[in-house]
């Protein structure tokens, strides 16, 4: 056998067991919804059967139940016809158990075989990669397309990375404005009622106990800008409607500075509040966009490595 030849045949062999580790996937998903149904259905049997049991104990014994029948004078009866219903209730129990456990061990079955498998992903990925280096090596039709296929699949997945941080920045920067936003409110909150309710010493330190907060988490907004307008500038994304970043930290930098009133304060509070929501407004585009950057990009992950499935398959 020739090393093209021994290649196909391990690729062959490598989508095979992908192909049943899909098949064994879906019966394992299909056994453990049995297995579930089974076992939801033998709760619901046990719980009739201790009612069952209930209910014989009751004419066993000196009850409500059994003085009546005993006036009634079917007491012996009404035993008996308890008796024999706890008895059906008891062989259902049974029979619900073994059809539970015979669910159980066929999922147990199912999970062995799938696992004995391995990573047959990673296991068809590996082979596929070698069998394109054999093919690339023996040269033949198609072998400048899996060039030129491995190369824009290197990029695009190095692109791939670059927006996954970017995204990942984003969501840093996001969260620290949505706390700083809080923190902010509350500040807001103290200083109207400072403001416009007399205050006094409890009200004045509440309020500047919380703008201090505030200023804090604005701080860590900054600081989260910044990281995140490095990432922008790896995927080579340019400002999204406006979204400079710069501009952004100098507000937030000098907004609670040199505080000399509470009008003042009021006054510097609300131009955060409105820079904050307007930065709120421009991150979220900001999100919308990268994510469609990223599903462009996988798209076309995607459909370079079908066509470079495809080639080597045909190799085969």
């Amino acid at each position: 056998m020739s090393e093209l030849e021994a290649s196909a045949a391990a690729l062959r062999r490598a989508a095979e067991d992908r192909t049943h580790r899909v098949r064994l996937d879906e019966q394992v998903a299909a056994a453990l919804a049995l297995a579930d149904a089974r076992s939801a259905e033998l709760t619901q049997l046990q719980a009739r059967l201790r009612v069952e049991e209930s209910d014989v104990r009751r004419y066993e014994k000196m009850s409500p139940s059994r003085l009546w029948a005993l006036v009634r004078g079917d007491a012996e009866d009404r035993l008996a016809r308890e008796q024999a219903e706890r008895d059906v209730a008891r062989r259902a129990v049974l029979n619900a158990a073994q059809r539970l456990d015979s669910a159980r061990g066929e999922l147990a079955r199912l999970v062995a075989d799938r696992d004995a498998l391995g990573d047959v992903e990673s296991a068809y990925a590996f082979t596929l990669a070698a069998h394109e280096r054999v093919v690339r090596g023996h040269g033949g039709p198609g072998v400048d397309e899996l060039a030129l296929i491995a190369r824009e699949i290197g990029e695009a997945s190095d692109a791939l990375r670059e927006i996954d941080e970017a995204i990942a920045a984003l969501a840093v920067a996001t969260d620290a404005l949505r706390i700083a936003f809080e923190k902010l409110e509350s500040a807001g909150g103290w200083s109207t009622y400072d403001t416009f309710f007399g205050g006094g010493f409890f009200a004045d330190a509440m309020k500047h106990g919380r703008i201090d907060e505030a200023s804090a988490a604005f701080q860590r907004v900054n600081r989260a800008l910044e990281r995140l307008t490095i990432e922008l500038r790896d995927v080579g994304a340019g400002p999204v409607r406006g979204v400079e970043m710069s501009s952004s930290l100098a507000v937030f930098d000098v907004v609670f500075d040199n505080i000399v009133s509470d009008w003042m304060v009021r006054d510097r509070i609300a131009r955060a509040r409105e820079e904050s929501l307007d930065l709120r407004v421009r991150l979220s585009e900001l999100e919308k966009s990268l994510a469609e950057r990223r599903l462009a990009v996988a798209e076309r992950l995607a459909s370079l490595a079908s066509r470079r499935e495809a080639l080597l398959l045909a190799s085969r």
